[in-house]
This record gives structure tokens, C-alpha cells and sequence, in this order.
């Protein structure tokens, strides 16, 4: 897992080395001391240079590790859906449901009302009522909770939709 505490000393310390360079060179422009005359800014140049470079690196490392981590959790996530998924529809084949009750089931367990199903559905509230009806019935499920409820413990143990 990428480490954003090592991230951000790096970029804090590029920014400190990029003003050291900077405030050695506006000493350098503005006529207080010239670098032939101290061996030892030319010295100083060099390891914040290399300072600079490996904080570059260390970044890029980090930047690197962080993509591979958002690639990890995104095939994690693409499984765990394909998963829900198949689960659902195992559910769906066994109680029976039509495709339209199928889509309606969908929709509730993403928390919608009986008005916005309509609406997404293109169907009339009654209709959606009685499919939801249907749908608690079939599944024996007294309501949008116990079933939302019923799922989410399958998901998290594994043993609880009947």
C-alpha cells in the first residue's frame, strides 16, 4: 500500500531543497556572494541537486505504488460486483422473479422509492407497487428492509438469504 506520509516529506522536502537553489542563486544574482569565491556553495549545488533527484525518484516510486494499489483495488472491486451480481441473479432464478421484478429488485436495493422506480421505469406507481408486492411475496421478505438487510448480511457472512 503506498505510503502517504513518505509522499508528502518528499514533496516537502523537494520544495525545501528547490528553495535552498533558489535562495543560494537570488543570493548569487543580487551581488552578495559569488560562488567562485566559496568552493563550498558550489559543493552545497551539488548535494541539493542530488537531494532534489532523489526526492524525484522517491516520488515517482510512490506514484508508482499508488497506481498499482488503485489497480488492485479495482480489480478487488470489478470481482466483488461480479460477484453480487451472480448472487442476485441466483436469488432471482430461485424465487422466481420476472425480469421486470428483477429490475425492480435492483432498484430498490439502491434505495429507491416506489415513485422513482416509476419514473425510471417509465411505469406507473401502481404497477410498481404491485411488482414490489410480488417481489417480498416471492421472496418472503416483509419489506425494502428486510430484504436490503437480508443481502447485506449474505454479503458480509455468507449465510443469510433463503
Amino acid at each position: 500500500m503506498p505510503n502517504a506520509k513518505r509522499l508528502i516529506a518528499v514533496v516537502g522536502l523537494a520544495l525545501f531543497f528547490g528553495l535552498l537553489m533558489l535562495a543560494e542563486e537570488a543570493i548569487e544574482v543580487l551581488g552578495f556572494q559569488e560562488a567562485e569565491d566559496h568552493p563550498a556553495l558550489e559543493i552545497l549545488e551539488i548535494v541539493v541537486l542530488l537531494a532534489l533527484i532523489a526526492c524525484v525518484a522517491l516520488a515517482a516510486f510512490e506514484g508508482y505504488r499508488m497506481w498499482q494499489y488503485q489497480k488492485t483495488l479495482e480489480f478487488k472491486i470489478n470481482r466483488a460486483s461480479f460477484a453480487f451480481q451472480d448472487m442476485l441473479e441466483a436469488h432471482f432464478e430461485r424465487w422466481g422473479f420476472t425480469l421486470a421484478e428483477r429490475d425492480v429488485t435492483r432498484l430498490i436495493l439502491k434505495g429507491c422509492s416506489i415513485a422513482e422506480i416509476a419514473e425510471i421505469r417509465d411505469a406507473k406507481p401502481g404497477t410498481v407497487k404491485a411488482q414490489t408486492n410480488a417481489i417480498y411475496k416471492k421472496s418472503g421478505y416483509a419489506g425494502k428492509t428486510q430484504l436490503l438487510s437480508a443481502f447485506l448480511e449474505e454479503l458480509s457472512d455468507g449465510a443469510s438469504v433463503s
